[in-house]
């Protein structure tokens, strides 16, 4: 967990600064933002009201910031009448000890009103801070999506892939889009999309069930996966087109046993999302370990279509084949796996040459 020092850099269209808690002036390259994009408080709880009634007694708004945080910001930035001047003076004051004195934890999902309090958030975090601030100065604030990967999670779900992807804030000035991160990941992201607040509210308690998993690895102690599940369960009735909430949410309810469950869940995520290419293997590795090996071979082929790069893909397909009987197929995938630099696919394949006879445990752990 580092300090932020916030940095601002004027860079030319279509490029970004990888840089600690980097800001990025640039022109016309994050997608227009779609009808109805940002919400107050007030309407936000009451459409979510209309979609998770559940929710609402426990409902967190993420960008809502207490008044004294407002006024304080308003301090700071009022010796300044130039909207551009009154963005640097808030984005410095984030960092410094002057102002919010807000520092980068990477497993640290909170509202902005808790990351005041603490001085401490993930990306998600610190961008709601940015934003319940900016919209409270008047300034046309919004979320971005600037995934650029997956978050893999080996243990204790090999194979699998859980989804937290990266948010950080964008502030529109006349003809220009001011952007704001935080973990130096925003240079390394393909594209950057504006999302609506309720999307926005779908990955705080996304990265609240994905943080239940990590800290419990982390802390060598059992998943609750019943409990991950109401987190990602909350995110997708907030957000019923949120793919990374029910690729989750097919993971936390295959961990607990109820597969049937589990792979609507996985089928909803690729129907959203048809390039969602965890939720094609995580799928495909639900078909192979319940026998349903054609359909195990249809959806891991096109995972693999999707990310070619990703060695445990290429390890479950390779799988799917050997249970298929086609070794020429199976050799193919884990070889390409083990070039990927997957011990297990290098072990299986070794075997393959040796033409030593594997049992289904072996191929299916």
């Amino acid at each position: 967990m580092g300090t932020c020092s916030p940095l601002l850099w004027a860079v030319p269209t279509g490029r970004l600064v990888r840089m600690l808690a980097a800001v990025c002036l640039v022109n016309g390259c994050a997608a227009s933002p779609r009808p109805r994009v940002v919400y107050t408080p007030a309407d936000l709880r009451a459409t979510v009201a209309q979609r998770a009634p559940e929710l609402t007694p426990d409902l967190v708004i993420p960008f809502e910031v207490p008044p004294e945080a407002v006024a304080r910001a308003r301090r700071l930035v009022a010796r300044y009448t130039a909207r551009s001047d009154q963005i640097r003076a808030l984005i410095d004051a984030l960092g410094s000890s002057h102002g919010f004195a807000l520092t980068y934890a990477s497993v640290v999902t909170t509202s902005a009103a808790e990351t005041l309090a603490t001085h401490q958030g993930n990306c998600l975090a610190l961008a709601s801070v940015f934003i319940g601030l900016a919209r409270a100065l008047g300034l046309n604030a919004v979320y971005v999506d600037a995934s650029a990967r997956v978050s893999d999670l080996s243990q204790p779900t090999p194979g699998l892939v859980v989804n937290m992807g990266h948010i950080t804030g964008m502030i529109q000035l006349d003809q220009r889009r001011w952007y704001l991160d935080f973990d130096q990941t925003l240079g390394g992201s393909p594209s950057l999309r504006v999302i609506d607040d309720l999307e926005a509210v779908a990955h705080f308690y996304n990265n609240r069930g994905f943080e239940r998993i990590e800290l419990a690895v982390a802390d060598q102690k059992p998943v609750d996966w019943d409990e991950a599940a109401r987190d990602f369960a909350r995110a997708t009735s907030v957000s019923p087109g949120f793919a990374r909430g029910w690729n989750n949410l097919g993971i936390a309810r295959a961990r607990a046993g109820r597969l049937d469950e589990a792979e609507q869940a996985y089928s909803r995520a690729v129907e959203v999302d048809p390039k969602a290419a965890s939720a094609y293997n995580n799928l495909g590795a639900l078909y192979l370990s319940t026998g349903r090996i054609d359909l195990a071979i249809g959806a891991l082929r096109r995972a693999v279509e999707l990310e070619p790069e990703r060695a445990f893909i290429h390890l479950n397909l390779g799988r799917a084949y050997l249970l298929a009987h086609d070794l020429d197929a199976a050799k193919r995938e884990l070889a390409e796996a083990a070039r990927l630099r997957d011990s297990m696919a290098r072990s299986l394949l070794t075997k393959l040459e040796r033409y030593e006879e594997l049992s289904r445990e072996e191929i299916v752990p």
